[in-house]
């Protein structure tokens, strides 16, 4: 019986570890807590994060194989620069003090990848 308490409390901090790096929060079901306004923020992260992603990918692969990929970087980027534009615009209707600086975190993070210093 103890070893399955021990189990059952091994898996559970390693998921609210994981749902920690992953997501920034202390929970055990990622996104369980967050309100509205913090979800649309946590939708434009994930969008932000896919296309950085995907600009560091291809950028990459020019690097390496010389392989022109500017039509993907620059599609990439302005989906950067239209989530950059969409969370100017929430930051101004939020009414939540988390959501709010959750979504000036995120600017940062554009602001930084776009200055290339993230």
């Amino acid at each position: 019986m103890t070893k399955i308490i021990m189990v059952i409390i091994i898996v559970a901090v390693g998921l609210v570890g994981y749902n920690y790096f992953t997501t920034g929060e202390l929970s055990l079901i990622p996104g369980a807590s967050l309100s509205e306004e913090e979800q649309e923020v946590k939708n434009l992260a994930d969008r932000f994060s896919k296309a950085r992603r995907m600009v560091t990918q291809a950028q990459r692969g020019a690097a390496v194989g010389g392989i022109g990929n500017i039509d993907i970087v620059a599609d990439d980027m302005d989906e950067i620069d239209q989530i950059e534009r969409e969370i100017i615009t929430l930051m101004d209707s939020l009414e939540s003090d988390a959501a709010f600086e959750k979504a000036e975190r995120l600017e940062r993070e554009i602001d930084d990848f776009k200055s290339g210093r993230g």
